[in-house]
């Protein structure tokens, strides 16, 4: 009996000691602030961060002097679009979690292992905005053109291409009238998760970001 437990005891640690050196890696790389101080004085571009807990997104206006995002996607890739929308939300992930996980109770082990652990095809999650409400889960920025280039160079270099080089909408999935899925280039796995492609975007246009996290609260916490 004791010697069950012994091992009993062991395949625990074994178990818990990769979680438990994630959690410390996270916790540390969340903390270290990259881009803490922004050389651009011309912070014109409205952009925010959006977070429902567990995902972060990141919208930017749908027009600006930068780029038309009209030019990009097209009306027909949305059941409702209108000259009433002024931003576009930008997330990243994994297209099966996308398909199967609308809600987060419906989320189950299969989806959350083969999202994580295989290497599985990832989408871009589109979503227009009338306006942004501002609250705990909003931070509102400001940004200059170069920056702002950078990060549309980012979201455009996300997306996977057919052969004529146009974006791919994934046919018959949307969460709600006013969004669009889009095949993308990358997998989703632990160490490059949704909120470390809206990080390494923020770090990208030279925008505060962490040095690394897994989490939304490593980059809120770059912007208390």
């Amino acid at each position: 009996m004791k010697k069950f437990l012994r091992y009993l005891r062991n395949g625990i640690l074994i178990f818990l000691l990769p979680l438990f050196i994630y959690l410390i890696s996270a916790f540390i790389g969340s903390i270290i602030p990259v881009n803490k101080k922004s050389i651009y004085k011309d912070k014109e571009i409205p952009v925010f961060l959006l977070s429902n807990g567990a995902h972060t997104d990141l919208v930017v206006p749908i027009k600006s002097s930068v780029l038309d995002w009209n030019k990009i996607i097209t009306e027909e890739q949305f059941n409702d679009f209108s000259s009433d929308y002024q931003y576009i939300g930008f997330g990243w992930g994994d297209l099966k979690f996308y398909r199967t996980t609308p809600q987060w109770d419906d989320l189950n082990l299969k989806t959350a292992y083969t999202s994580l652990f295989l290497e599985t095809p990832a989408a871009l999650h589109l979503e227009l905005h009338e306006a942004i409400i501002k609250n705990e889960s909003t931070i509102a920025l400001s940004i200059s053109k170069d920056q702002y280039v950078e990060l549309v160079e980012y979201f455009l270099n996300t997306f996977q291409l057919d052969e004529d080089g146009n974006i791919q909408p994934v046919p018959n999935l949307h969460y709600n009238s006013r969004d669009a899925f889009y095949y993308a280039k990358g997998s989703l796995n632990p160490f490059k998760t949704c909120n470390t492609w809206i990080n390494n975007g923020l770090k990208k246009a030279n925008m505060k970001a962490c040095l690394w996290t897994p989490f939304t609260q490593g980059i809120f916490y770059q912007y208390p």
